[in-house]
Protein backbone atom coordinates (compact mmCIF):
# COMPACT_ATOMS: atom_id res chain seq x y z
CA UNK A 1 0.00 0.00 0.00
CA UNK A 2 2.82 2.39 0.98
CA UNK A 3 4.62 2.00 -2.99
CA UNK A 4 1.11 2.46 -4.09
CA UNK A 5 0.54 5.73 -2.29
CA UNK A 6 3.97 6.94 -3.35
CA UNK A 7 3.70 5.93 -6.63
CA UNK A 8 0.18 8.45 -6.43
CA UNK A 9 1.99 11.28 -5.45
CA UNK A 10 4.98 11.11 -8.63
CA UNK A 11 1.98 10.69 -10.68
CA UNK A 12 0.14 13.63 -9.44
CA UNK A 13 3.05 15.55 -9.38
CA UNK A 14 4.00 15.00 -13.02
CA UNK A 15 0.25 15.68 -14.10
CA UNK A 16 0.70 19.55 -12.56
CA UNK A 17 4.30 20.19 -13.40
CA UNK A 18 4.37 18.93 -16.96
CA UNK A 19 1.29 21.34 -18.03
CA UNK A 20 2.62 24.23 -16.13
CA UNK A 21 5.85 23.26 -17.78
CA UNK A 22 4.53 23.44 -21.47
CA UNK A 23 1.99 26.46 -20.62
CA UNK A 24 5.38 28.36 -19.16
CA UNK A 25 7.27 27.55 -22.46
CA UNK A 26 4.48 27.88 -25.21
CA UNK A 27 3.05 31.46 -23.45
CA UNK A 28 6.68 33.45 -22.55
CA UNK A 29 9.21 34.05 -24.19
CA UNK A 30 12.98 33.43 -22.38
CA UNK A 31 13.91 37.07 -21.79
CA UNK A 32 10.49 37.95 -19.94
CA UNK A 33 10.88 39.07 -17.08
CA UNK A 34 7.90 38.61 -14.20
CA UNK A 35 7.12 41.74 -12.44
CA UNK A 36 6.22 40.59 -8.50
CA UNK A 37 5.73 44.08 -6.02
CA UNK A 38 8.92 45.72 -7.50
CA UNK A 39 11.05 43.04 -8.64
CA UNK A 40 11.65 41.57 -11.62
CA UNK A 41 12.22 38.09 -11.89
CA UNK A 42 13.59 36.62 -15.10
CA UNK A 43 11.19 33.54 -16.74
CA UNK A 44 14.39 31.27 -16.40
CA UNK A 45 14.24 31.05 -12.31
CA UNK A 46 10.81 29.66 -12.82
CA UNK A 47 11.69 27.49 -15.66
CA UNK A 48 14.63 25.49 -14.39
CA UNK A 49 12.48 24.11 -11.22
CA UNK A 50 9.50 23.32 -12.87
CA UNK A 51 11.56 21.30 -14.96
CA UNK A 52 13.84 19.78 -12.22
CA UNK A 53 9.98 18.61 -10.48
CA UNK A 54 8.86 17.37 -13.92
CA UNK A 55 11.80 15.37 -15.01
CA UNK A 56 11.97 14.13 -11.13
CA UNK A 57 8.50 12.86 -11.18
CA UNK A 58 8.21 11.32 -14.39
CA UNK A 59 11.69 9.61 -13.88
CA UNK A 60 10.55 8.56 -10.35
CA UNK A 61 7.27 7.19 -11.54
CA UNK A 62 8.63 5.42 -14.63
CA UNK A 63 11.41 3.58 -12.86
CA UNK A 64 10.33 3.24 -9.34
CA UNK A 65 13.21 5.16 -7.91
CA UNK A 66 13.50 8.64 -6.49
CA UNK A 67 17.12 8.39 -7.19
CA UNK A 68 17.10 8.00 -10.69
CA UNK A 69 14.60 10.76 -10.69
CA UNK A 70 16.96 13.02 -8.73
CA UNK A 71 19.81 11.86 -10.89
CA UNK A 72 17.75 12.62 -14.36
CA UNK A 73 16.40 16.02 -13.24
CA UNK A 74 19.73 17.40 -11.79
CA UNK A 75 22.24 16.13 -14.87
CA UNK A 76 19.31 17.72 -17.43
CA UNK A 77 19.51 20.98 -15.58
CA UNK A 78 23.05 21.39 -15.10
CA UNK A 79 23.25 20.76 -18.72
CA UNK A 80 20.96 23.32 -20.12
CA UNK A 81 22.35 25.30 -17.26
CA UNK A 82 26.01 25.45 -18.89
CA UNK A 83 24.50 25.28 -22.21
CA UNK A 84 23.07 29.34 -20.64
CA UNK A 85 26.22 30.06 -19.74
CA UNK A 86 27.98 29.24 -22.94
CA UNK A 87 29.67 26.16 -22.10
CA UNK A 88 28.44 24.10 -25.11
CA UNK A 89 32.07 22.12 -25.58
CA UNK A 90 31.76 18.52 -26.04
CA UNK A 91 34.51 18.27 -23.13
CA UNK A 92 31.93 19.74 -20.88
CA UNK A 93 29.05 17.28 -22.00
CA UNK A 94 31.26 14.34 -21.34
CA UNK A 95 32.29 15.46 -17.61
CA UNK A 96 28.96 15.73 -16.75
CA UNK A 97 28.31 12.44 -17.69
CA UNK A 98 31.26 11.25 -16.26
CA UNK A 99 30.16 12.62 -12.82
CA UNK A 100 26.56 11.58 -12.79
CA UNK A 101 27.88 8.30 -13.70
CA UNK A 102 29.68 8.00 -11.09
CA UNK A 103 27.20 9.39 -8.58
CA UNK A 104 24.65 6.59 -9.67
CA UNK A 105 27.20 3.77 -8.82
CA UNK A 106 27.89 5.56 -5.65
CA UNK A 107 24.34 5.67 -5.09
CA UNK A 108 24.01 2.08 -6.00
CA UNK A 109 26.69 0.42 -4.60
CA UNK A 110 25.61 -1.22 -1.33
CA UNK A 111 27.61 -2.49 1.36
Amino acid sequence: MWKRKKQLKYLLTTAISFPALIYLIYSFPPTHQLKILNYKISILFLFFPLLFLSLLSTISFISRSSKHGLLFGLFAVCFLGFRLNGLTHPFFFLLLTALFLVLELLFSYRK
